[in-house]
């Protein structure tokens, strides 16, 4: 079948705030017939460091493993996320761009952890830190805590209330440029491509001047298969991908039980979208 999903380029694992590990990930794309699976955690390759590892899982399970990586970035108080694929994971460079990153994550952290003792919500960070498998404290991780201690009725709530924008402990992302994110991933070797655009804004003026900025830094990609886009969406997105010259990427943006609505290769690439991407990086 044409259409069918052979690759989801969208996935998280419990290094970042998903809530499966990487061969855990990896066995259910197997199940799931799929044949490529990107792990793309938030801001860190954790799940990626042992390569033979990797290499193992991709021979048990028969499924082409992508390094990849999903970067956080803030623009005009707008969450911008920047897709990185095929990386190489031994440019030191990069990797220090990670640990400040991480620095930057963890001082977030600190402010949200004083803001909801203010509230007389504590939190504290050796239960966070007993939370995760990873090194990534994501705002998931604040959630699973709070609906533990009964702090709130479900992780939405935990959201809505508190730790999404607008909430009572919301605490907004330093500034983490997308040009920046695009520069050291191409600096790196990566294909780049912009994260589920609609999410940013439902501007698509923003969306187009924010991709034509990002082309000039090497941003080859756009996500347009994403799971919460509608038909008319995807056309949108698939009008711009055309306009612009960039290479259609898509996924499912599966975390595990972190988001319950979505499930591993519902969204992604179908066969001839998928050679197209391997086509691309013959040329870049």
């Amino acid at each position: 079948m044409e259409n069918k999903v052979i690759a989801d380029m969208h996935t998280h694992t419990v290094n970042s705030d998903g809530t499966y590990t990487v061969e855990e990930l990896v066995k259910k794309a197997s199940e799931k017939g799929l044949k490529v699976l990107a792990v793309t955690d938030h801001d860190t390759i954790d799940g990626l460091r042992d390569d033979e590892k990797i290499k193992e899982y991709e021979k048990k399970y028969g499924v082409e493993i992508i390094r990849g990586i999903e970067m956080s970035c803030n623009l005009d108080g707008k969450d911008v996320h920047i897709l990185g694929y095929f990386l190489n994971l031994q440019d030191k460079e990069f990797l220090s761009q990670l640990d400040r990153i991480a620095e930057i994550r963890n001082e977030r952290n600190e402010k949200i952890i004083k803001k909801l003792a203010d509230l007389n919500l504590p939190v504290t960070m050796e239960e966070l830190k007993e939370t995760v498998q990873g090194n990534v404290i994501s705002k998931a991780h604040f959630a699973e805590i709070m609906l533990k201690k009964g702090y709130v009725s479900c992780k939405s709530d935990a959201f809505k209330n508190y730790l999404g924008k607008g909430g009572a402990a919301f605490v907004e992302k330093r500034d983490y440029k997308p040009v920046s994110a695009v520069d050291i991933l191409v600096k790196n070797g990566a294909f780049v491509s912009l994260a589920h655009p609609k999410l940013i804004t439902e501007d698509t003026d923003y969306v187009e001047r924010l991709i034509k900025d990002l082309i000039k830094h090497g941003l080859k990609g756009l996500e347009v298969n994403y799971y919460s886009f509608s038909e008319k969406d995807r056309e949108t997105y698939r009008k711009l991908a055309e306009k612009y010259n960039l290479i259609i990427t898509g996924g499912s943006d599966f975390h595990g039980g972190n988001r319950v609505e979505v499930s591993l290769g519902d969204t992604g690439l179908n066969a001839s979208e998928y050679e197209n991407l391997k086509k691309s990086l013959k040329i870049m």
